[in-house]
């Protein structure tokens, strides 16, 4: 595990990021992650992403692509070595998810404030999910594609604040499973350039 591993941070994992160190991300991902054949693009606007929230302007990076095409290896790749924590979340394929999954998974290493908030009401679990961003951090919630509504109405709220804080958003769908009305398509309308950055993987030519 790395130092920007949640749950073993390093040294200063409360404190700001200056801005010569959220300069350095790009290059210190593309200096990590050469054997992702083709993903350096995608790797490089992750990179980017981070700088812009680092240095004070909070992003959502939206990965999306067909089911084995290697958005979990390319965000595992860009997450190993970055200066912040690392918090991590997924939704499961189940018939009927429970509620707020990935913020559970996030509640479990973080504890605290977070952890309490998950026996009150979604306003009390959003804006304590939101003052745990006020930290650096990467936050990934993996396969929204199969959130519950809960977590679809969190994101929703994340995405429209998350510009106030110093923390990159990372979430992975599979576009190809996006019908015309799935509740997702609500979630990503209100996910918007410049806090969204979109990052579409096409199929490798290996």
């Amino acid at each position: 595990m790395s130092s920007g591993e949640a749950g073993v941070p390093g040294p200063d994992a409360d404190a700001p990021v200056d801005a010569d160190t959220a300069a350095r991300i790009v290059t210190g991902v593309t200096l990590l992650t050469m054997p992702l054949l083709e993903r350096q693009p995608a790797l490089d606007l992750l990179g980017a992403a981070l700088a812009d929230a680092t240095g004070g302007a909070g992003r959502v990076a939206l990965v999306a692509g067909e089911a084995g095409i290697g958005k979990t290896s390319l965000v595992r790749a860009f997450t190993a070595d970055v200066p912040v924590r690392v918090l991590r979340g997924a939704c499961d394929d189940l018939l009927t998810p429970g509620p707020l999954g990935p913020v559970r998974d996030v509640a479990r290493t973080l504890g605290g404030p977070l952890a309490a908030a998950l026996g009150g009401g979604p306003g009390e679990i959003a804006d304590a999910l939101l003052d745990a961003l006020a930290t650096p951090s990467v936050l990934v919630v993996e396969d929204v594609h199969w959130a519950d509504e809960a977590t679809l109405d969190l994101l929703a709220f994340l995405g429209r604040r998350v510009e106030q804080c110093p923390s990159l958003v990372v979430l992975t769908y599979r576009d190809d499973e996006l019908g015309p009305t799935t509740a997702l398509r609500r979630v990503l309308g209100v996910l918007r350039p410049p806090v969204a950055v979109r990052i579409a993987l096409p199929p490798l030519s290996l």
